[in-house]
């Protein structure tokens, strides 16, 4: 029984246990909710048996090693990568400041890879991110590893904000710290940023007062144009630090520069001295030894110099200005020359080469060579002198517009910003300009005289007043008679310029007169100049000479028969007469003045056609239609052609003929017709010919654009004046104003010249066309040519297009090259025009095309052969070649005997 009893136990045993098997894996499998059984509690182990289980706690990390271990890595990611880790791990430990920053000095790194590889943007993140993620402070040796050179990687490489932005935060952390803070001071020296420059200079020197900090102070105080203090503060650097060569030279230059040669000379001295092979310090001493006074000493001392080191610009063109300054032209000239020989990049050899070329009698070359150094930079010494040229030579208005664009008159003062940056005001040019020469060549003396610089402040002036939006007559009076004064051989011409520029703005037509009637005594003189022809074509080359210079050309200007040039100069100061006269109510003082004009002028030039022109309004004002049409005719047949006269003269044509036949035989087809005509109404009587009271009276949209409206303007009016011309404009509105016409009249009678019309008495030729000058009395017939330039490269895309010389051009093109800022170098002696894709809208000659029919061959053989005997004989022509640009042009050849008949 025991027996079975013990198998019945073991069977339940089993049975049991299977049970508890089923239920941990096939129920589990198949049932959603297996069956519960009672189960006893584990007993829990204690003593050696607890003991016997393994624990999982982590092992501890080793700093040291893990800090060897991340700093070790040679692979930038994986080791800042490392660093972050270390960081995380240790976020107590002592290298946590230093981890951080060698995590940003190896983004730094990186950076810089980036940036070298041309990856520019990814660099200024990288900088970026380096930054914001390192520590607050950061060490000297971690500023000075690849951080401090952010700034100047960014910025030379094209990325300016980002380089500037970069700079801040680094002055940031640098706060304090003269060592770093120094190469940020460094930076904005590099990049002509001396207002930050001296900013941080100020800075260090609070921080800690070396020789160094005061040195980088000096050389701010000069970027700022501040000669006195910069001297003070290299003069402070050489005090802490006696044998410092830097700061020995740099006071030596401002003492040259503050016009103290003998003290400068010490100093250079002092430098030789210890090191003979300082060049800067050689030429400090030769130009001191001219400074002093000391010439034959002087000369010695440049000649043994150039013998030396022949290609020291920086002597060449110090010597070359200082001989400019002093009158000796021809030794400038040679020297400046051969210091854009060597290096043409120093604008101030060009500058003083200009200079020699102007007193050698020669402004043209001189105007050529400043042209020349706009290609290497741009500042306002140099606007000044290419001004300064362009006045020499006749060209008034474009010397105003070269000023305009670097200086103003404020208060009786001009200002403008030396260097582009410094803001500075003075008296006049001489006193504003100097500190640019001073902190660049420290030359204390100008190549300049009080004369010009007053004449070129006055034009300053005048233009100014001139280009008001509301033009004060008085002020606008007392600014010409500041620039008309003196006793110059070239007053004439300053006087026919002014008078003729307030003529065409239509104010202070008084003052014109009194001006122009001023100018006749002195046409004799002025004709005595060598460069009379320039003078005098002045105003007739604007648009042919922008044209060109654009294009890398020069319009050179022949001689041309005092004959000539007298009449041209005496038949414009009688038009000025004729014109101010009749705008202020002297009808037959103006007509009579007008006729002279027509009268003395070379026929058919382009100064002719515009008197013609003027003439017939004077002629319609008084009553006198017949001769009014005719003097129109004669200005528009010989010209371009042009919508709005030709409307002017058809609808007098058709009120004088009641109708348009033979007016197309006569002067040639409408260039631009009209379809609706409009009624013509009869013709007042001048005595009841009275301006409106209603603004309307003086607009252009009045509904009869007069003739004497149509002289004021170009002869290619602009879209919106052809828009305002009715479709029968008449000549009882040929004069808009009364007698004694109101501000408000005068203005519309001669409205702002647009661009496309700039001076409306003067049509200015096109380079296709010349200029063709002849005389009913002579024909001389004399063409101007374009003296083609080669056109420079650029060295800065925000610097203003920069044309050179080279050989001459037989026509230079008008249409402005479509990318003036990046030219290319020509070499080639002769340079073809580029054919100009269309005619010039506005192209205008002083004379009419020189035409030579030549029979026909069936002709020829038609005649009868001459009986008289032929001489041989010699032909000459003035020219070789011609040049015509794509949809035509006019050009002339002189063609003359052996014996110049």
């Amino acid at each position: 029984m025991r027996f079975f009893a013990l198998i019945a136990l073991v069977a339940l045993a089993i049975a049991s246990a299977f049970t508890q098997n089923r239920s941990l894996s096939g129920w589990a499998l198949s049932s959603p909710t297996p069956p519960r059984t009672a189960s006893k509690p584990t007993p829990r182990k204690t003593g050696a048996a607890a003991n016997s289980r393994p624990k999982t706690t982590p092992k501890k990390l080793d700093e040291k090693a893990e800090w060897e271990k991340a700093t070790a890595l040679t692979d930038p990611a994986a080791k800042i990568a490392a660093l972050q880790q270390f960081n995380t791990n240790f976020p107590s430990s002592e290298k946590l400041t230093e981890a951080t920053e060698l995590i940003a000095t190896t983004r730094a790194a990186m950076a810089a890879d980036k940036a070298a590889a041309g990856d520019v943007e990814g660099a200024a993140t990288l900088y970026k991110l380096a930054l914001s993620e390192g520590p607050a402070k950061l060490s000297d040796n971690g500023f000075a590893a690849n951080l401090a050179k952010a700034p100047a990687d960014l910025y030379f490489r094209g990325l300016r904000p980002a380089a500037l932005e970069v700079a801040k935060m680094l002055e940031e952390k640098a706060e304090g710290n003269g060592v770093q803070l120094l190469p940020l001071a460094q930076f904005y020296l590099a990049t002509e940023n001396g207002a930050d420059a001296k900013r941080i200079a100020d800075k260090i020197v609070a921080a800690a007062p070396t020789a160094d900090a005061y040195m980088t102070v000096g050389m701010a105080a000069r970027m700022q144009f501040a000669i006195d203090d910069a001297a003070a503060s290299y003069a402070k650097a050489l005090e802490l630090d006696p044998d410092s060569v830097p700061a020995r030279r740099g006071l030596a230059e401002m003492k040259r520069a503050q016009g103290k040669p003998d003290e400068a000379a010490k100093l250079f001295r002092e430098i030789l001295e210890k090191d003979d092979s300082n060049i800067p310090a050689r030429t400090g001493l030769v130009m001191t030894t001219f400074e002093g006074g000391k010439l034959a000493d002087a000369e010695a001392a440049l000649a043994k110099e150039l013998e030396v080191n022949p290609s020291n610009v920086i002597l060449l063109a110090s010597a070359a200005y200082w001989y400019a300054a002093n009158g000796a032209g021809d030794k400038a000239v040679d020297l400046a020359q051969k210091a854009i020989d060597a290096d043409p990049r120093f604008i101030w050899s060009h500058i003083a080469l200009a200079r020699g070329l102007a007193l050698q009698g020669k402004p043209a070359e001189a105007e050529k060579a400043l042209l020349r150094a706009q290609r290497y930079g741009n500042f306002p010494t140099l606007q000044y002198e290419l001004a300064s040229a362009k006045f020499a030579l006749g060209y008034y208005r474009e010397a105003a517009e070269q000023l305009s664009g670097s200086f103003s008159v404020v208060d009786g003062e001009v200002r403008t910003n030396l260097g582009g940056r410094v803001e500075r005001n003075a008296k006049n040019f001489t006193q504003l300009l100097e500190d640019e020469r001073r902190a660049s060549i420290f030359a204390p003396t100008a190549a300049d005289t009080s004369a010009n610089s007053g004449q070129l402040s006055a034009l300053m002036a005048f233009q100014q007043e001139l280009d008001s939006k509301e033009i004060n007559g008085e002020r606008l009076a007392r600014a010409a008679d500041e620039l008309v004064k003196g006793d110059d051989r070239f007053k004439t011409y300053r006087q026919v310029y002014v008078a003729g520029a307030m003529v065409d703005k239509g104010a202070a037509f008084a003052k014109a007169l009194e001006i122009a009637k001023q100018a006749t005594a002195g046409v004799d003189t002025a004709l005595e100049l060598p460069n009379a022809a320039t003078l005098v074509l002045a105003s007739e080359l604007y648009d042919s000479r922008h044209a060109a210079i654009v294009k890398g050309e020069y319009i050179r200007v022949p001689d041309v028969p005092r004959t000539t040039l007298s009449a041209i100069l005496r038949g414009r100061i009688e038009e000025l007469q004729g014109w101010s006269m009749l705008q202020m109510g002297d009808k037959e003082g103006g007509l009579i003045r007008l006729r002279r004009a027509v009268g003395v002028l070379p026929e058919k030039s382009s100064y002719w056609r515009e008197a013609h022109w003027r003439l017939g309004s004077a002629l319609a004002l008084n009553g006198k239609e017949t001769e009014a049409l005719d003097a129109y005719i004669k200005s528009y047949k010989d010209g371009p052609p042009n919508g709005f006269r030709y409307s002017v003269i058809e609808s007098l044509y058709k009120r004088l003929n009641g109708n348009l036949d033979g007016l197309v035989e006569r002067i040639g087809p409408n260039p631009s017709p009209i379809e609706t005509v409009a009624k013509v109404e009869p013709s007042p009587s001048p005595e009841s010919t009275q301006p409106s009271s209603t603004p309307d009276a003086s607009t252009s949209a009045s509904p009869s654009p007069s003739p004497e409206t149509a002289a004021s303007l170009s002869p290619t009016p602009t879209p919106e004046m052809t828009a305002s011309v009715s479709p029968t404009p008449t000549p009882e509105a040929a004069v808009s104003a009364s007698p004694t016409p109101t501000p408000e009249a005068a203005a519309s009678a001669s409205p702002t010249p647009t661009p496309e019309a700039a001076v409306s008495a003067s049509p200015t030729p096109t380079p296709e066309t010349g200029a063709l000058i002849s005389t009913s009395a002579t024909r001389d017939v004399v063409q101007t040519k374009a003296e083609a330039t080669p056109e420079l490269k650029k060295s800065d895309p925000a610097s203003s297009p920069t044309p050179g010389v080279s050989a001459e051009n037989p026509v230079a093109a008008a249409s402005p090259s479509p990318s003036p800022t990046d030219p290319t170098e020509t070499i080639s002696a002769k340079t073809e025009a580029t054919p100009s894709p269309s005619p010039s809208p506005t192209a205008k000659d002083l004379f009419p095309p020189v035409v030579i029919t030549v029979p026909s061959s069936s002709d020829r053989t038609s005649e009868k052969p001459a009986k008289t005997e032929i001489k041989p004989c010699t032909l000459t022509a003035s020219e070789e070649s011609l040049t015509l640009q794509n949809g035509g042009g006019d050009l002339a050849v002189i063609i003359g005997t052996d014996d110049d008949r």
